[in-house]
This record gives structure tokens, C-alpha cells and sequence, in this order.
């Protein structure tokens, strides 16, 4: 059975997707190491789980697990209002981590359910537009919206506002890929940036009006927004300590960096093997590291895109630019909070940062796209050698 895997995949000219995704794995695992060894040898056991996983997903056609999408979405959709329950109430397996309620631990082992619905949310976006063509009106995007935007709802609450931001870039990348109208998405957008305000300043009581609206954002998010613009030294010691810290790492790697396992300053940015595992490789390798992993990502996203824009079969095509657009959403927004364009979200890095569920769920993701770009025609020649002037 591997063999057969091994000889798709070779026919199907994967090896960038994997090449790249063991490259960015290597990164994170070496960076992991560096700042603490337990989490280190954890990480290359939850490696060798996620390699496993990927197998799996490639062994069975995409098709045959496209069919299950509605189960997955419904199932990670119930564990995710599990652990929102856990925010008012006490429930087992729901517990208060890093300050939101978004993991469930059973039975010794812990898991976050928002990863999984990153994946499911792709999968059945996919299969709903693949069936239908009433996307192309407005009111025909109702529905794409809500299968986005209900999870979404639910992850805030747990608080995640990082892994909530994730739907919409991959949301908007799948319609535009299956055929909706550039002015129906174009206006949707117009009327969020215009809630903007809103969701900014309800609640506040200083504010009138707005006072008498429900809160929809904890005051710790405004903090981290204000504290990515401020400079004052009591903002540095305390909410824009980790950002500022991590400036600091990145910076002195300089050119070609410290060297393996040197992390002076990296020792001092709190989450360092987590969220702000990009400052480590920038202190360890330096902008040269920092560029490498660049052109990982890049290398992985142009072979996803290459693998969509060849797949005729429709499922394929979209499911593959979901998964393209929700790892790169998720890698950029993570280097933004890190360099500090965007403030602290708390999404990890794919295939880098530490975390089992994390790593799991970006190598069942390549293990998508592998399996889409083995199921594709392989063409040789678009036309025979003797009908060639």
C-alpha cells in the first residue's frame, strides 16, 4: 500500500508540498528544542502522530472523505459548544488555559477543537458550493456566510479571536474560486468595516450610546490593539511586553543569526515556543532563517495553488484553495504579531509552533492537498509529438 502512495505521489509532482512542510517541521521542531528539550521531545511525538495522519488522509480518496464533510463540520461545531458551555459553567475536560476556554482534556489527553474546525469548515464549504450555483446572488451567500461565521461566533466566546479570524480570509477565497460576483463580496466587506466602530466601541461606558450596546469585545483585546501602538515603558513591561520582547529576539539574530540553541533573549519572550516561535528562528538564524522559512510557505502555497488550478473535478479544486488560503491566513497573521503589524492574537504558526492539535491538523491539511494533487490526469504532452509542426 505505501509503495502505491509513494508512486502517486511521485507521478503526481507533490514533492514540493512535502518537501516544504518537512523543512517548516524541521524549523519548528529544532526551535522548539532550543527553548526547552520536554517540549522538544514532545513535539517529535506529536510529529510522528501528524505524519501518521497525513499517511491516512492521503491512503483514501478526498472524494470518499468529502462525503463525511457535514459530520465533521456538526461534530467539531458541538465540541466547540462543549467548551463555550465550559465558560459559564463547570463541565469535565474544560478548563481555563492562557485565559480562554479552548481546549477539552479527557482521559489524559487534551485537544482543540477550533483546529479541527478550521479543516471541517473547508471541507463542507467546498462540498455546499460544489452542488449549488445560487452563491452568484446575494442572497445565495447567506449561506456560505453563515457556515463561517456561526463557528466563528462560537470560537470568540471561548475567547480565540485569532482562530475566528482565520474563516473569513479562506471563506472569501473559496467564493471567488467557485463563481461569485465580485460586488456581492465587495459590499458584505463594505458593511463588516462599517461595524468595525461598533464592535470597537459597544459597551463602553464612557461612550453614549454605545454604552447601552452589549460588549463584544474584553477589554483585554483593546489593550492589545492600544499597546501595539504604544511605546511608553510601563506598556513595555506589561501588555506590550511579549511583542516588544520579541522585536528584540528577531532583531538580534541579525544577518545569519546566533546559532542553534543560542536564545538569549528568546528565553525572555513569554509563549516563545507557541505564539512567537517566529522571533526564535530569527534569533537563532537570523533574516536569512526568517527568509528560508518564507520561501518554505511560498513554495507550499504556489504547489496548492498549482494543484487547484489543475484539478477539473470541482470539490478538489475548491477544497484545495480552502486549505492554501486558511494555512497562509494563518502564517501571516502570525509573523505580523510577531514583527507587530497586527496585535496578539494567540494563532500559531503551521507546522512550526508547538502544539499536537495544531501540527495534527496543518499535516491532515497537506495530506488533502497531497491527496487532490495525486487524483489529478497526468499530462505529458497537450499534443502528440507527430502532430507537431
Amino acid at each position: 500500500m505505501f509503495r502505491r502512495l509513494w508512486q502517486q505521489l511521485g507521478i503526481a509532482t507533490n514533492w514540493p508540498v512535502l518537501v516544504a512542510v518537512l523543512v517548516l517541521t524541521g524549523a519548528g521542531i529544532l526551535s522548539i528544542w532550543a527553548t526547552s528539550t520536554d517540549e522538544g521531545l514532545k513535539e517529535l511525538k506529536y510529529f510522528a502522530v501528524a505524519f501518521i495522519a497525513m499517511a491516512a488522509v492521503q491512503a483514501i480518496n478526498y472524494r470518499n472523505i468529502g462525503r463525511y464533510a457535514w459530520g465533521f463540520y456538526i461534530a467539531s461545531f458541538m465540541m466547540i459548544a462543549y467548551t463555550v458551555i465550559g465558560t459559564k459553567v463547570h463541565v469535565p475536560g474544560v478548563n481555563r488555559v492562557n485565559g480562554a476556554y479552548a481546549w477539552i482534556s479527557l482521559g489524559g489527553i487534551s485537544f482543540e477543537p477550533s483546529e479541527l474546525m478550521k479543516l471541517s469548515f473547508v471541507m463542507v464549504l467546498a462540498r455546499y458550493l460544489r452542488f449549488r450555483n445560487n452563491f452568484r446572488t446575494l442572497r445565495g451567500l447567506l449561506m456560505p456566510f453563515a457556515l463561517a461565521l456561526i463557528p466563528a461566533a462560537f470560537i470568540l466566546k471561548q475567547p480565540d479571536l485569532g482562530v475566528a479570524a482565520l474563516f473569513i480570509p479562506a471563506l472569501l477565497a473559496m467564493l471567488f474560486v467557485a463563481g461569485a460576483k465580485w460586488r456581492h463580496m465587495l459590499a458584505i466587506l463594505f458593511a463588516g468595516l462599517v461595524l468595525i466602530p461598533v464592535i470597537w466601541l459597544a459597551g463602553v461606558p464612557t461612550v453614549p450610546f454605545f454604552r447601552h450596546l452589549p460588549q463584544l469585545l474584553h477589554d483585554y483585546q483593546r489593550t492589545r490593539v492600544q499597546a501595539m501602538f504604544a511605546a511608553d515603558p510601563k506598556t513595555l513591561r506589561t501588555a506590550g511586553f511579549q511583542q516588544h520582547q520579541a522585536e528584540i529576539a528577531m532583531g538580534s539574530g541579525g544577518l545569519a543569526g546566533k546559532g542553534l540553541a543560542n536564545i538569549p533573549v528568546g528565553r525572555k519572550v513569554p509563549e516563545a515556543h507557541n505564539d512567537m516561535i517566529f522571533a526564535i528562528i530569527g534569533e537563532q538564524f537570523g533574516f536569512i532563517g526568517c527568509v528560508a522559512v518564507l520561501i518554505a510557505y511560498i513554495v507550499l502555497f504556489v504547489a496548492g495553488i498549482e494543484i487547484s488550478g489543475s484539478t477539473k473535478e470541482p470539490f478538489g479544486r475548491l477544497l484545495a484553495v480552502g486549505i492554501v488560503s486558511l494555512l497562509a491566513a494563518q502564517a501571516f497573521l502570525n509573523m505580523l504579531v510577531v514583527t507587530r503589524l497586527f496585535p496578539v492574537t494567540g494563532v500559531t504558526l503551521p507546522f512550526i509552533s508547538a502544539g499536537g492539535t495544531s501540527l495534527v491538523a496543518s499535516f491532515i491539511a497537506a495530506g488533502l492537498l497531497l491527496n487532490i494533487g495525486q487524483s489529478r490526469p497526468l499530462i505529458l504532452s497537450r499534443t502528440r509529438m507527430d502532430e507537431e509542426d
